[in-house]
């Protein structure tokens, strides 16, 4: 094959002219990213200004006091439905377009003519809730208010165009500190008041256990833990690490290990039988898996170690007439415990297309509503997460129940969910 060059001595140049071509092409896509971005964040924030204003479109009741707040929280729904993003996403695109289009107007010119990512405008409008006023602040106060956000806009507008993100998000943290009209002790309290543990889910049965709380807290509670670590790594039979040790002290520790506040949390794990039994490559063979409900997969050695620890046990087969209560008729509107466990089972997670929480943590809604005439019959109840259930009942969506025992919804706009990739999770039998 030929070379792009003839002359041997214009390989330099004709080197730097091609990726000097495709550096200016790099440039140019990121500049269509950013406007594109943009565009979407403000469709967002129109689709649901429209639904703030209609409120007809997507609650039967208008004149309800919370009949608009409703309208908007069926449009994000509506949008994430659309987008196949979570509600949370939607709801942060939305709050972000919505303040810079109010409070950063040179920045928000700047991300629509595609010069400033949506990531900058987003940290520069977290920046603005340290300077903005109390509920209730006097006329002089929201004019302290209203400077600070205009200097945040002009500084944050100018910055965007030359400084990386590092030095960007490190220049908008000391000039909000140079405005911000509260100490530091209170911004403290502030975030004091934020503190929370989140789970985040990893792969091959891990997950992440994180809390936010004061540092002065971490720094005690890791020199607790790696002190702990320390004396038990003395010992002739310990092998494992030092970031081991302080990983499990800290998980038996919060669940109470050894002591008489031991955590008991019912944790629904489905095992088929002949994992216990099989030997170690015919695990590795198996077809089948245990799973962790809701939650997907576990290997065979942590099932095995469920089954070993587990103080009793519920039998559980594929026909569940046999082994628990699935007909009520009209005699009562709630769910057995026995009818929830075995829902808990079939599904995992909320019935509805693409939402992933927990099942266990679900509310049991009818099919038909038993204000209707529904019945509490096992094959006329589904789980659905509290918010689904709001949106089935307080909003015009449609939730359709299919063969499987997905749940499709029906957005009042015409959208129709897809069903989930996956199959719904089934008991196996013990």
């Amino acid at each position: 094959m030929e070379p792009w060059f003839d002359d041997v001595d214009d390989r330099p140049r004709d080197a730097a002219f091609f990726v000097e071509s495709a550096l200016d092409d790099l440039q140019c896509a990121d500049v269509d990213l950013n406007r594109y971005e943009a565009r979407r964040s403000a469709r967002i924030a129109d689709a649901v200004a429209l639904a703030r204003r209609n409120p007809e479109v997507y609650v039967h009741h208008t004149t309800d006091k919370d009949a608009v707040d409703q309208a908007v929280r069926a449009a994000v729904f509506d949008i994430a439905l659309r987008l196949r993003c979570s509600e949370d996403y939607v709801r942060g695109v939305l709050f972000t377009a919505e303040q810079a289009m109010a409070h950063l107007p040179l920045l928000w010119q700047q991300a629509r003519d595609g010069f400033v990512s949506m990531y900058l405008v987003g940290r520069t409008v977290g920046a603005l809730a340290r300077v903005r006023a109390d509920v209730g602040a006097s006329e002089e106060e929201l004019d302290l208010e209203r400077e600070a956000m205009r200097l945040i806009d002009q500084a944050a507008s100018e910055w965007a165009l030359s400084c990386p993100p590092a030095a960007f998000a490190r220049r908008l943290r000391t000039l909000v500190d140079r405005l911000d009209p509260i100490g530091a002790a209170e911004r403290h309290g502030r975030k004091v008041r934020e503190r929370r543990v989140v789970v985040h889910e990893d792969e091959d049965g891990m997950s992440w256990f994180m809390a936010y709380i004061p540092t002065i807290e971490a720094i005690a509670a890791k020199r607790r833990l790696t002190s702990a670590a320390k004396h038990l790594q003395k010992h002739p039979d310990e092998c494992r690490t030092r970031d081991q040790i302080r990983a499990d002290l800290c998980s038996e520790w919060l669940r109470g290990i050894g002591t008489d506040k031991a955590v008991k949390t019912k944790i629904f794990v489905t095992i088929p039988i002949e994992l216990l039994a099989a030997e170690r490559e015919a695990c590795r063979a198996a077809a089948r898996q245990a799973e962790l409900v809701g939650h997907g997969p576990i290997d065979p050695l942590t099932a095995k170690q469920l089954f070993l620890d587990a103080k009793a046990f519920r039998r559980v087969i594929i026909d569940p007439i046999r082994s628990v209560v699935v007909d009520m008729d009209r005699r009562s509107r709630r769910a057995t415990q026995a009818q929830r466990e075995w829902l808990i089972l079939q599904h995992g997670t909320c019935a509805r297309d693409g939402c992933n929480r927990l099942a266990q943590d679900a509310d049991i809604d009818h099919k038909t509503p038993w204000a209707s005439g529904g019945k509490t019959d096992i094959n006329e109840l589904r789980p659905l997460c509290p918010r689904d259930h709001v949106h089935r009942h307080l909003t015009r969506a449609i939730y359709r129940s299919r063969p499987d025992n997905s749940v499709q919804v029906i957005t009042p706009t015409g959208h129709e969910s897809k069903p989930t990739p996956h199959a719904p999770v089934t008991a196996p039998p013990f």
